[in-house]
């Protein structure tokens, strides 16, 4: 028996390791499903005992992830910080890479954040100049 267990101990490392953030992510939901189905309640409660019902309990319902993610959306500068850590990253990778191993082409891994976070910044620039100005 300790044979077997033996032979899929190997296995079963990398298993447990991309189990734990599907954990997380489905605690992350059923404890968030919990909360709404709390709040909904305590609504439900107030509207049948006629009590006026807490401006804070209906914002919350209403900025769900959806609001709040088109909210951030709207920004003008949303893709300058993206932009930016790309831009680090990529450099960041070619210098390290060129200390570890000078005059090999290591340090050209970096080169692809870069192009990436330029890209990002390229956007920003053309995407900032056609929104028109928010009030």
């Amino acid at each position: 028996m300790f044979e077997n267990l033996q032979a899929w101990l190997p296995l079963m490392i990398p298993l447990l390791a991309l189990m734990i953030p599907i954990v997380a992510i489905v605690s992350h939901y059923l404890g968030k499903a919990h909360s709404e189905r709390q709040r909904h309640e305590t609504i439900r409660e107030l509207a049948r005992a006629g009590q006026p019902i807490p401006p804070e309990l209906l914002t919350e319902t209403q900025d769900s992830d959806w609001h709040i993610g088109r909210r951030r959306l709207a920004s003008p500068n949303r893709m300058l910080v993206p932009a930016l850590i790309n831009i680090a990253i990529g450099l960041g990778l070619m210098a390290m890479f060129s200390l570890m191993a000078p005059g090999v082409w290591l340090w050209s891994i970096g080169l692809l954040p870069l192009f990436i976070g330029l890209a990002l910044a390229v956007y920003w620039a053309f995407d900032r100049k056609q929104v028109p100005p928010q009030p």
